[in-house]
């Protein structure tokens, strides 16, 4: 992993905005001790606390959703609900998704794996997940994007895609892309002015996949 990957690693785990490209003038091994270091932090700091997030997602189940809506707005950080949803049935995380306010749920995916975010979020509407799409985006967490393109459902991304009508976003998020096959799947089906766009940004970011847009 390059220096610049492992930078970008650190900054989505920590779900920072701030530069970390100080951690450049470090050596290799500096740079992966520090970031193996901060991973077994929050994977021991994880275990500790899941027998109370799995409490929660068995108490979720006897609270109606509107209820469980508003405790999360005033009382529960995004994290606590990324960390809860991991031990319920995604059908169920959905419907409370759904009841939670779009901006909240963006923060909510800024925590979760990218793993539990497209297990809930094929289950929601494309208007919901777009938005939480372009709120990852802004924060420019393009590799987190590019795992969660990676696990979508097809026919979801393309909704997706037409719903953010953002060339740039999209050339982001088949430049941190895995799934190649994926993403020449879905390219016929985008609207021409996005395949232009994304092109144009694929190009910005030296990526070959651009002469297939």
């Amino acid at each position: 992993m390059t220096k610049e990957a492992l930078i970008e690693e650190l900054k989505e785990t920590l779900v920072t905005n701030s530069d970390l490209s100080f951690l450049a003038a470090l050596d290799d091994s500096t740079l992966e001790k520090i970031n193996k270091e901060i991973n077994e932090y929050i994977h021991r700091t994880e275990e500790q606390q899941k027998p109370v997030f799995k409490v929660m997602a068995v108490a979720t189940q006897f609270i109606p959703n509107f209820i469980i809506a508003k405790l999360a707005h005033d009382y529960l950080t995004p994290y606590i609900i990324a960390q809860v949803v991991i031990y319920m049935d995604p059908r169920a995380a959905a419907k409370i998704g759904k009841s939670l306010r779009i901006d909240y749920m963006g923060q909510v995916a800024l925590y979760a794996s990218p793993e539990i975010t497209a297990r809930i979020g094929n289950l929601m509407e494309p208007q919901i997940v777009a938005q939480v799409v372009k709120d990852l985006s802004t924060k420019n967490f393009n590799a987190k994007l590019g795992e969660l393109a990676d696990l979508l459902d097809d026919k979801m991304m393309v909704e997706i895609i037409k719903v953010l009508r953002d060339g740039r976003i999209v050339g982001n998020i088949a430049h941190a892309m895995m799934n190649q096959e994926k993403i020449l799947r879905i390219v016929p089906q985008m609207p021409p002015e996005v395949r232009s766009a994304a092109r144009a940004q694929l190009q910005s970011l030296g990526n070959k996949l651009a002469e297939h847009f």
